[in-house]
């Protein structure tokens, strides 16, 4: 699904310890697809030569190497207090050197980049770029860098890494994966961690959905990705996931594109001409459909008067007050109606 989406590279996790993860890769390879593979090295550096071997027995494209340079994760990763983060530095290009004489190709992933040392941070990068990193990932690994932060990073970093992509990898802690993912494209980010329906630890990953129509919509970038097919894959993963996709979850949930309040739903009426009037664009894009339903802020009289019309009554108004009421009684305890329940209030009362 991901490939007829029109995704270019897919992250298959720890491959060189986790055997499904490992399979994964190879079968995407095997299977003949186009999709580019990526997976990373475990925090255990006397794994890591057998683990650029089993990368490369999946026909793996890329190979990430983390690199940690603040002092909570290098505690919890090594165990050692004397790694330090220039201890971590001076692996770079015996890893890199390693993983391209093996006949793999290399990117630096930058563990928790945004809270590192910026000093240092560019230190490293500077290292993985002299010696042949592909890419270089930053990972806003808690989601705690404001926008201004995050683009003032990248601003400074492009000149750094010159031609080799940078990439940008969110999670959602403080609601901003979206917004700062986009903030770094602003800034010359090639290459974007997004996970469908944003799924991922804690508050999760930044979302592709949102990125994809925010990018296409609002900056008018091709992403190569068929929008129409965002919507199913959406219900496929929350199906596969097990985890239930937010009613108000941004181009994907089922109420994005629910009308109820007054204006609302009389602009969705008369879609033709005044769809543009709150909705933000036609649902048919993503795959979705425009829905109406009548609830305590649809009671002004205008909709229901219009429903009227629309159903062909010309003498509505006589019956209009025992409509509302009738309306008004069924919501009170139903909480909103369908359109077609409303359709069947009206034609009960007037006929």
């Amino acid at each position: 699904m991901l490939e007829e989406l029109g995704v270019e590279h897919i992250d298959c996790g720890y491959i060189g310890q986790v055997q499904d993860q490992w399979e994964l890769a190879n079968q995407i390879k095997e299977l003949g697809m186009k999709i580019k593979t990526y997976s990373h090295l475990s925090t255990k550096p006397s794994r890591w030569t057998n683990e650029i071997h089993k990368s490369l027995e999946a026909k793996l494209d890329y190979i990430g190497f983390g690199i940690v340079l603040t002092e909570w994760q290098l505690q919890l990763f090594t165990g050692d207090n004397k790694i330090t983060p220039e201890v971590m530095i001076s692996l770079i290009p015996s890893v890199l050197k390693r993983i391209k004489r093996f006949g793999g190709e290399a990117i630096l992933d930058c563990v928790d980049a945004t809270r590192s040392d910026f000093s240092i941070l560019k230190k490293a990068i500077e290292k993985g770029v002299k010696n042949g990193a592909k890419m270089i990932m930053l990972y806003d690994t808690v989601g705690a860098c404001n926008i201004p932060a995050i683009s003032y990073i990248f601003q400074q970093l492009k000149p750094i890494v010159k031609d080799i992509p940078l990439g940008i990898h969110v999670h959602d802690d403080f609601g901003l994966g979206t917004a700062s993912t986009i903030a770094t494209v602003e800034q010359g980010a090639q290459y974007m961690d997004l996970v469908v329906n944003k799924l991922g630890d804690r508050a999760g990953n930044t979302s592709l959905e949102e990125v994809i129509i925010s990018l296409e919509m609002l900056y008018g970038v091709d992403t190569g990705i068929d929008l129409s097919k965002l919507y199913n894959l959406s219900k496929h993963i929350e199906k596969v996931s097990g985890v239930p996709l937010p009613y108000n979850k941004p181009v994907v949930g089922k109420n994005t594109f629910l009308h109820e309040s007054e204006l609302h739903v009389m602009g969705a009426l008369e879609k033709d001409k005044f769809w543009m009037c709150f909705t933000p664009y036609k649902p048919e894009i993503v795959g979705q459909t425009e829905k109406i339903i009548f609830g305590p802020t649809t009671l002004h009289g205008e909709a229901i008067r219009m429903k009227c019309e629309q159903l062909g009554f010309k003498n509505y108004e006589k019956y209009i007050k025992e409509i509302l009421d009738t309306t008004h009684n069924v919501i009170t305890k139903k909480k909103y109606i369908t359109e077609k329940e409303l359709a069947e209030i009206i034609e009960n009362i007037i006929h």
